[in-house]
């Protein structure tokens, strides 16, 4: 009856996704400053303001000039110093998504430096303007700051997935591409099945580091997911990890804790029915492996957004 006397509609595609923003900060130091060799999990956009800076990335030298950028890859190995005699300054932003594609693009591209002059400095400078301003001016306690930095963020994303989408444009799938996006889908139906069903052969979080049987369920699941592919355990590992950036058991850890943020925000549903949804037989072995992973109790989490 709703739609008898409609003409025409438009509608946007449901969206389901989450990410993070780490350590985001603007720095000025000195001629002599350096920073260690480290690596971390995230992706990491680096861009100089003004000075020179070498950047050492898996033993491959880069020099940026003001203007130019590094966008860095989960675990690439790295370390960095000022170059010349004078000050430098530059803007450094850490991130996680779990947006499949987007992390595909992010992962796929060899060219780490894009110089100040290349079409994806310019159309992601405009969003990193901005969270420069947001951070120089100290924004962040208010709600309407952190929402203005949240904009500032989807449109670093919406840049970077334009800009390394026409990139990539016309280049044909790679069997490599084909097999990871597979399993991704295959781990993600898997997440939603055993919600579906309340299952509780699929337990817990799982994923690398966790405790008791979720390590062994998870491995389950991924070995069930990759066994009509055609590659051993270890080549699908390797395969997802070049393309996502992380493991199939990390990817599938991320999939249930985001599965588990959003029951606890629906304020109908209680604590052990989150844990019941997600195939936990012991509400207590929920709490504690929610709390192994983000560091606060699920009633904790769950309080933050609803009074």
């Amino acid at each position: 009856m709703v739609r008898e006397h409609q003409v025409t509609e438009y509608m946007l595609p449901d969206m389901d996704s989450t990410f993070k923003l780490f350590a985001a900060h603007l720095r000025t130091v000195t001629s002599a400053w350096s920073y260690p060799r480290h690596s971390h999990p995230l992706f990491e956009v680096n861009l100089l303001l003004a000075g020179s800076q070498e950047m050492i990335v898996g033993g491959k030298r880069y020099v940026q000039q003001p203007g130019d950028f590094l966008l860095l890859r989960p675990e690439d190995v790295h370390e960095s110093r000022a170059l010349g005699t004078e000050p430098m300054t530059y803007y450094c932003l850490h991130f996680n998504v779990d947006e499949p594609v987007l992390r595909e693009l992010l992962c796929r591209g060899e060219e780490l430096l894009h110089t100040a002059e290349s079409p994806l400095a310019a159309i992601i400078r405009p969003s990193l303007d901005k969270l420069i301003t947001l951070t120089s001016d100290g924004a962040g306690a208010k709600l309407a700051d952190k929402m203005r930095a949240l904009s500032a963020v989807f449109e670093l994303f919406a840049g970077l997935s334009e800009g390394l989408a026409e990139r990539e444009a016309g280049a044909p799938g790679s069997r490599t591409n084909r097999i990871a996006a597979e399993i991704a889908a295959g781990l993600e139906r898997s997440v939603e099945e055993s919600e579906a069903g309340n299952a509780v052969t699929v337990e817990g979080f799982g994923g690398d580091g966790d405790d008791g049987g979720d390590g062994d369920r998870t491995r389950e699941t991924v070995a069930a997911v990759t066994a009509g592919l055609g590659y051993s355990a270890s080549s699908c590992n390797r395969i997802f990890r070049s393309v996502y950036g992380m493991s199939p058991r990390q990817y599938l850890s991320a999939l249930k804790l985001k599965k588990a943020k959003l029951l606890l925000m629906e304020p109908e549903l209680s604590v052990e029915a989150v844990s019941m949804r997600l195939g936990y037989k012991d509400i207590a072995h929920f709490s504690r492996q929610f709390k192994r992973w983000t560091g606060e109790s699920p009633g904790k989490f769950r309080a933050r957004f609803h009074i």
